[in-house]
Formats: C-alpha cells, sequence, structure tokens
C-alpha cells in the first residue's frame, strides 16, 4: 500500500533548512535604508525650495497689492487727504515682515498698513527695501536700481523683479 503523503508543517520545513539567511535578510534592510534616505533626503530638498519660492510668491503677492491699490486711486477711508501712492516695504529691524502702506499728503496717515506679512524664519533677502507705486501715473519709485530682490534659505533661492513698467516676475517663471 502506498503512504500518504502529508503536507510540510512549518517544524518539518525549519528542520530541512528552508527560510531567510542572515546574510539576505540584512541585504534587504539595507535596500530599504538605502532607498528610504534617498527618498527622505529628496522630500527635504523639494521642501527647502518651496519654502523659499512660497516665500517669493508671498511678496510678490504684496507688491501686487500696492500696485493694484495704485493703479486704481483706491483711497483709503479715515482723513488721507491726497494720495500718492502705495509702498511695499520690510521692517528694518526685522527683514521677515512686510509692510504695505498708504502714502498720503497728510503724515500722520502715512505709515498705517493695508496689509503685513511675514516671511519663515531661515530666510535672507538681498535687494531693495521698498517700492512705491504711484497712483494713476502707473509709474514706481525703488531704492535700488534695478529693482530687484533675491530671496534666499537652505541653499536655495529665488530672485524678484521688478520692471519699470510695473512687471512683478518671479524669474525664470
Amino acid at each position: 500500500m502506498h503512504e500518504k503523503e502529508t503536507a510540510p508543517t512549518l517544524s518539518s520545513t525549519i528542520k530541512n533548512g528552508a527560510g531567510f539567511t542572515l546574510i539576505e535578510l540584512l541585504v534587504t534592510i539595507s535596500l530599504v535604508a538605502f532607498l528610504f534616505t534617498i527618498g527622505f533626503t529628496s522630500y527635504l530638498d523639494f521642501s527647502r525650495r518651496q519654502t523659499v519660492y512660497q516665500a517669493a510668491r508671498q511678496i510678490v503677492e504684496g507688491l501686487r497689492l500696492a500696485q493694484s491699490l495704485a493703479a486704481n486711486n483706491q483711497k483709503p477711508g479715515g482723513s488721507c487727504g491726497v494720495l500718492n501712492g502705495y509702498i511695499f516695504r520690510f521692517d528694518v529691524s526685522d527683514k521677515t515682515k512686510y509692510y504695505v502702506d498708504v502714502d498720503c499728503s497728510n503724515p500722520a496717515y502715512n505709515n498705517n498698513p493695508v496689509k503685513t506679512g511675514s516671511l519663515p524664519s531661515g530666510l535672507t533677502l538681498s535687494g531693495f527695501t521698498t517700492v512705491t507705486f504711484k497712483v494713476l501715473r502707473q509709474t514706481l519709485d525703488c531704492n535700488l536700481n534695478p529693482c530687484e530682490l533675491t530671496v534666499t534659505g537652505f541653499g536655495k533661492s529665488k530672485k524678484i523683479i521688478v520692471g519699470a513698467g510695473g512687471t512683478i516676475n518671479i524669474e525664470g517663471e
């Protein structure tokens, strides 16, 4: 009579030497660690690039707000008097803070922020500190010529360019 074949059990499999060797496990763990390191480094680089890019976009948004308010001759409420324009400026003591201010003929009304904002820490700015958009004439005054600002951080940088005709761009966009 034939003996009936039975399926191998776990204990018989271990006794026969089936399974993973220590070297196979170490190679697998090393590959997973290597792939994780590459993925994490790429994510960190992407995150840092995005931080610098978002800060540049935030500055452009503030510049365009000042430009739009001036172009539309949008006078703020209160006793402004004659509206000369709107000023985008950075805080003198803390360059991570910026303001969109009103420029009126009434000096008591000036430096009254329409908008305030702050940039993430770890960034440095080099270039203009103020840009004034005049009403209706579509002209601007910048404390530097050319009117450029570079946002730098984490080994990345973005340059913002304000053209003489009022164009506001991030370089490479």
